[in-house]
C-alpha cells in the first residue's frame, strides 16, 4: 500500500510535489470503504487530481507511472547505452541541468517474515544515469539503511542485507534501478521490492487510445472467466444486448517478423512465443445475433471495455492504478457505478484518477482527504493541495459550488474578451492577418 509519493523536476513539477494517501479526515460512514488500517496508519484507497487544461494533473499521474515503471522495467528494457527517458522541467535553465527526484513511502511485508512494515524508497535521475537511490525499512518501527547508492561512489549496504552483494552491485547499470538488477540476481531482498510493485502496479489508462489493447483481447481470449465478466459488465452497462465476445487470432508470419526492428525480435525471441494479431467483434443478441467489428462500436462501450481489465485488477488482486481522465465517454451514472464497484469489492487496492467532472464533488463517492487541486503558477510549475490543506471549508458546503467560485484555484482563466475579438474580427470586417 502507498503512504504517499513525491515528485519533484519532472515534466511540469519543478519544486517537490506530494501526494498522499494518508487518511486525515475520520467519517464513520465512509471509513470502512474507503480506508485500510496498516499498522496504526488509515490508508486511504483513492486519490482523485482536478485541474484546468494544462495545468499539471496528467502530468502527475505520468510521473509516478514513469518512475515506478522505471523501477520495475528499466534493467530488462534500457538497452546499456539507452538514455533513462527522464524529461526535467523544461522552463528553468537551472532545472533543465538538474536531476529529477521520486520518494515513495509505502507498506508491504517484510522480506524476510510476513509482518507489513514500512519501507521508503527515494530515487534520482537525468536523461543519462540514476545520480542517487537507496531504499529503507523499519522491521522494528525504527527506520534502517537496506542500501544507498550514489553516483561514482560504492553502493552502502545495509546490515541486513547479506548474499550476493558485489554481484548485484555489478549488474546495475548506471541507466538501470538497483532494484531492478537486484531482481535480475534473484536476490531475496531486491526480488522482493520488484516482485511487490511487479505485482501490483498496473500501469496507466489514458483517453488518448481509443483502440482496445492486445493484452486485453488476450485476456479475454486465454481467461473464459474474464471474459464473461466482460460480457455482463457491457450488458450490465447498458451498452446492447451483448451475448458474446468473438475474437480472430491468429500468429504473425515469419516474413513480418523479420522485417522488425532488431529489439522487437529480441522482445519476440527472449518471450518464446509468437506474436499474434487479434481481432474482436461484440455479438448482439436481438431477434437473432449479430457481429460488429469494434470498429462500429460506441466510444462508451470501447472506453468501458478499456476498464473492465483495470476494474477486474483492482477488485480481484491486490493492485494500484492510474487513469487519466476517468469519466472519458462515460455517463455520470456509469462513472460513479465505476468508483462505487471499486470501493466496495476491492482489498487492499488503491486507484489514482484525474478528472474534470465537477459532479463527482457532490457525488457523496469523494471524500475531502481524497480530492486534490492542481494548479499552474506564472513561472509555469504545477502545485497541487488536497481539500483539506484549504481552512474555512464546512463540511456541508458544495464542494462543487467552491470549485466553481475558484475557492481551490484549479479552475481555467479564460479571457473571453480576447476570444470574442479574436473570433469576430473578420465578421465585424476586420482582417487580423498581417
Amino acid at each position: 500500500m502507498i503512504l504517499e509519493y513525491s515528485i519533484a523536476n519532472t515534466f511540469s513539477i519543478k519544486e517537490k510535489q506530494t501526494i498522499s494517501f494518508e487518511a486525515v479526515v475520520s467519517d464513520g460512514q465512509t471509513d470502512a470503504c474507503h480506508c485500510i488500517p496498516v499498522n496504526g496508519k488509515r490508508i486511504l484507497k483513492l486519490a482523485c487530481l482536478y485541474g484546468a487544461n494544462a495545468s499539471g494533473k496528467t502530468k502527475m499521474a505520468f510521473a509516478l507511472d514513469f518512475y515506478l515503471d522505471f523501477l520495475v522495467n528499466s534493467f530488462s528494457d534500457l538497452k546499456p547505452n539507452e538514455t533513462t527517458h527522464f524529461v526535467p522541467f523544461e522552463f528553468s535553465e537551472e532545472s533543465r541541468k538538474l536531476p529529477g527526484e521520486f520518494e515513495i513511502v509505502f507498506y508491504t511485508k517484510d522480506f524476510s517474515s510476513d509482518k507489513i512494515i514500512r519501507y521508503e524508497y527515494l530515487l534520482k535521475l537525468t536523461s543519462k544515469e540514476v545520480v542517487e537511490e537507496s531504499l529503507y525499512y523499519a522491521p522494528k518501527g525504527q527506520k534502517k539503511l537496506l542500501f544507498e547508492r550514489i553516483k561514482d561512489k560504492s553502493v552502502k549496504w545495509g546490515t541486513d542485507v547479506t548474499g550476493t552483494k558485489k554481484i548485484v552491485a555489478d549488474l546495475a547499470r548506471q541507466n538501470c534501478s538497483l532494484i531492478g538488477a537486484g531482481a535480475q540476481a534473484n536476490h531475496p531482498v531486491f526480488k522482493h521490492i520488484y516482485d511487490h510493485f511487479s505485482h501490483r502496479f498496473r500501469g496507466i489508462i489514458t483517453p488518448a487510445y481509443t483502440g482496445i489493447s492486445g493484452q486485453l483481447l488476450r485476456r479475454i481470449e486465454k481467461n473464459a472467466e474474464f471474459k464473461n465478466k466482460v460480457i455482463k459488465l457491457l450488458s450490465a452497462s447498458d451498452m446492447g444486448k451483448i451475448s458474446d465476445i468473438k475474437i480472430e487470432s491468429q500468429p504473425i508470419p515469419d516474413e513480418l517478423i523479420k522485417q522488425m526492428p532488431s529489439e522487437m525480435q529480441e522482445e519476440i525471441e527472449k518471450h518464446g512465443e509468437k506474436p499474434r494479431t487479434r481481432k474482436a467483434k461484440l455479438i448482439h443478441a436481438y431477434d437473432t445475433e449479430y457481429e460488429l467489428p469494434l470498429s462500429l462500436e460506441s466510444a462508451g462501450t470501447l472506453r468501458m471495455m478499456q476498464l473492465a481489465m483495470p476494474l477486474d485488477d483492482l477488485t480481484v488482486h491486490q493492485s494500484f492504478g492510474i487513469i487519466d481522465e476517468i469519466e472519458s465517454s462515460l455517463h455520470q451514472e456509469l462513472l460513479e457505478k465505476f468508483i462505487q464497484l471499486f470501493l466496495e469489492d476491492s482489498e487492499n487496492s488503491q486507484l489514482l484518477f484525474t478528472t474534470h467532472n465537477q459532479d463527482l464533488l457532490d457525488s457523496g463517492l469523494l471524500r475531502d482527504d481524497e480530492v486534490w487541486f492542481c494548479y499552474k503558477t506564472d513561472k509555469g510549475n504545477s502545485v497541487y493541495n488536497a481539500i483539506t490543506d484549504y481552512t474555512g471549508i464546512r463540511k456541508e458546503v458544495s464542494r462543487k459550488k467552491l470549485y466553481q467560485a475558484d475557492k481551490f484555484g484549479a479552475l481555467p482563466n479564460i479571457d473571453i474578451n480576447t476570444l470574442r475579438e479574436l473570433f469576430n474580427a473578420k465578421k465585424n470586417g476586420k482582417d487580423t492577418e498581417q
